[in-house]
């Protein structure tokens, strides 16, 4: 399932996510004239990257759901549709449109969430943007840092496994957003998803959250910086 959530401060945006990578094991077990199936949950593994940097553009891209498509990791998928798809100079807007009709054109019905994350120069003065988009229910790129006026606004959207995080989020003890400086926005989003893997280990159901967390920031005009990702390593 995954979890990805990206926290926008008046300083900058935070893309984090989780690495733990899902399946369902499927068995069929034939005896006489009876077919036995049996599903059964499996961790494949710790080490998926959802969160993405994309220089060509520059972009960031955060997925959830599904994380294997035609036994390749989604990030691999994404580097190909950069690579093929994108053009030097597309905007944020384009690029969050580009990737659902990719995903949709080559995986049709595949469930795959995106965060979306950029600046956009406009009037000399790099503007944030923040997509959400699905390739199953929400094909056309949604913009969650305006409100209804068109004027920007700051706050967090998360996608995935977000049971947790709805309980841990009062409406009444919302973390001041638009005043929170960019390290508590980083430190904020790796609490969001270090909290649920913590609590999905002690709850009787799958844990499908886990492993490290990776965070990516952007801040203007288009500066793109892990601060947190778990590199490869020999034993």
């Amino acid at each position: 399932m995954s979890l990805v959530v990206t926290v926008y401060v008046p300083s900058g945006i935070v893309m984090a996510g989780d690495s733990r990578v899902t399946a369902t094991r499927r068995e069929e077990k034939k005896e006489e004239q009876q077919t036995t199936i049996k599903e059964q949950q499996v961790v494949l593994s710790d080490h998926g990257y959802k969160v993405i940097a994309l220089d060509v553009a520059p972009v960031g891209v955060s997925c959830s759901e599904t994380a294997i498509i035609n036994n390749e990791p989604i990030d691999s998928h994404i580097r190909k549709f950069a690579e093929q798809a994108l053009a030097k100079g597309d905007n944020v807007s384009e690029v969050a449109s580009k990737l659902v009709s990719y995903f949709e054109s080559r995986f049709p019905k595949v469930p795959v969430g995106f965060h979306v994350c950029g600046y956009q120069v406009e009037k000399n003065i790099s503007v944030p943007y923040i997509y959400t988009c699905h390739t199953v229910r929400e094909t056309s790129p949604v913009r969650r840092n305006v409100n209804p006026q068109g004027n920007v606004v700051y706050g967090l959207t998360f996608s995935g496994e977000t049971s947790v995080i709805k309980r841990l989020i009062s409406k009444d003890f919302v973390p001041r957003l638009d005043a929170m400086p960019l390290q508590d926005a980083i430190d904020y989003a790796i609490h969001l998803i270090r909290t649920t893997i913590d609590t999905l280990r002690f709850e009787p159901r799958f844990p499908t959250v886990g492993g490290a967390i990776d965070v990516l920031v952007i801040t203007p005009p288009s500066k793109l910086n892990f601060v947190q990702r778990k590199e490869l390593h020999g034993g």
